[in-house]
């Protein structure tokens, strides 16, 4: 039972007691400054971007329209952060905005958006602009991203595919406006499990591994082998058993199971390698010999990549601005030849003019045209036909 009152007085401390030591705090090991690695990048015309193991998202380049999505119009030579992303797991460039897919699965889309691109509904006018990410709401449990030109698409989990922006040519899947605003579904063949855009052409391989395309077909880059643009996707002919597609501006490679890689369309730089002689264009798949064992495959406006199991990356195609990574003076090359820029190359990424290399340890190097600062912040010193810039 408390007692109420005054408290009593303590007594004083003795004075023969020595005072405690004082102990110093054991120190904390010293703290590393946050690390932020690159892990997916992605460049199409003048710009680039980066995803990052935080999740957020690096760009630079040209920024006309605000496809680096910083909220300003300036070009970039320095990397800048797109505003508002904070999980991001694709990135993917078109020649004027830029598309991410976010951890939940919806897409957010910046840039240009005079075409629709951005898939907002709010598009397809003149000077219309998204500064920062605006949100495509239409598609839900997005899976990929392929983007063009001016046009983007996005393959959901169910395998369905939807698409939007500039449809002049089909690539959006009818010939009922130039531009669409919102995305809409495309059809005409079974649930896709992979996607890739070219530059108003779009191609898909379906789960039992045959590849369709749809869109401009002026170079063949359909690989149906009959001439005109689709609104409808067609089969390309004699590919059964692709793993992975991918698509240059003007034309189309697909990684098959074996490893092996075989291209069509567009062949003015000889982009679809030696077998393809001096033809201008092929509308069917032209197999490119010497490669095996390749898991990815890239195609920029006329040059071409691969990367093999082993990290080893070879290119062919146009290399005007040096994009093939060597200073040859050779201005393309028919026989795929290996890059000597990189040795840990785990992703690529083809523009243009440039190229871009990601390495395992999170570094970027790029090395081609540097118009619009295209190849970054850091150029170093290389031969006169290869300019590089690396950064982590």
């Amino acid at each position: 039972m408390a007692l109420m009152g005054c408290p009593a007085k303590s007594p004083p401390p003795p004075t023969d007691v020595p005072a405690p030591i004082a102990v110093p705090p054991k120190p904390s090991p010293p703290r590393r400054p946050p690390t932020a690695k690159n892990t997916q990048i992605d460049t199409h015309d003048e710009h680039t971007c980066a995803v990052r193991t935080s999740g957020s998202i690096v760009c630079w380049g040209k920024n006309t329209y605000g496809q680096l999505g910083d909220g300003r119009r300036l070009d970039q030579a320095g990397l800048v952060l797109v505003s508002g992303i904070e999980d991001a797991v694709e990135v993917r460039t078109g020649v004027d905005f830029s598309c991410t897919r976010v951890r939940n699965g919806t897409i957010r889309c910046w840039g240009n958006n005079e075409d629709g691109q951005l898939g907002d509904g709010r598009g397809a006018s003149v000077g219309a602009l998204g500064l920062v990410p605006t949100s495509v709401t239409a598609v839900r449990g997005a899976i990929q991203l392929a983007v063009g030109d001016y046009h983007a698409c996005a393959l959901e989990g169910t395998g369905r595919v939807q698409c939007w922006g500039h449809g002049g040519n089909g690539q959006i899947g009818s010939d009922a406006a130039r531009a669409f605003a919102s995305p809409r579904v495309i059809t005409g063949f079974g649930a896709a499990r992979a996607i890739a855009s070219g530059a108003e052409h779009v191609c898909a391989v379906d789960r039992n591994g045959g590849a369709w395309c749809w869109g401009r077909n002026t170079e063949g880059q359909l690989g149906d082998g009959i001439a005109g643009s689709r609104i409808k996707p067609v089969r390309v002919v004699g590919i059964t058993d692709a793993i992975a597609i991918a698509s240059g501006s003007h034309h189309s490679c697909a990684v098959m199971k074996g490893g092996t890689v075989s291209c069509w369309g567009d062949n003015h730089h000889l982009q679809l390698g030696p077998n393809s002689g001096t033809q201008p264009k092929h509308n069917t798949p032209v197999r490119v010999p010497g490669l095996s064992d390749v898991v990815q495959v890239e195609g920029g406006l006329a040059h071409t990549c691969v990367r093999q199991r082993s990290n080893r990356v070879l290119c062919w195609g146009s290399n005007e601005a040096g994009q093939l990574g060597h200073s040859s003076s050779a201005s393309r090359r028919a026989v795929p030849t290996e890059l000597r820029v990189t040795s840990d190359t785990f992703g690529l990424a083809l523009g243009r003019a440039h190229t871009c290399s990601l390495g395992r340890s999170g570094e970027i190097v790029c090395w081609g045209s540097n118009d619009h600062a295209a190849l970054g912040p850091y150029p170093a010193r290389q031969p006169a036909a290869v300019r590089v810039a690396t950064m982590r």
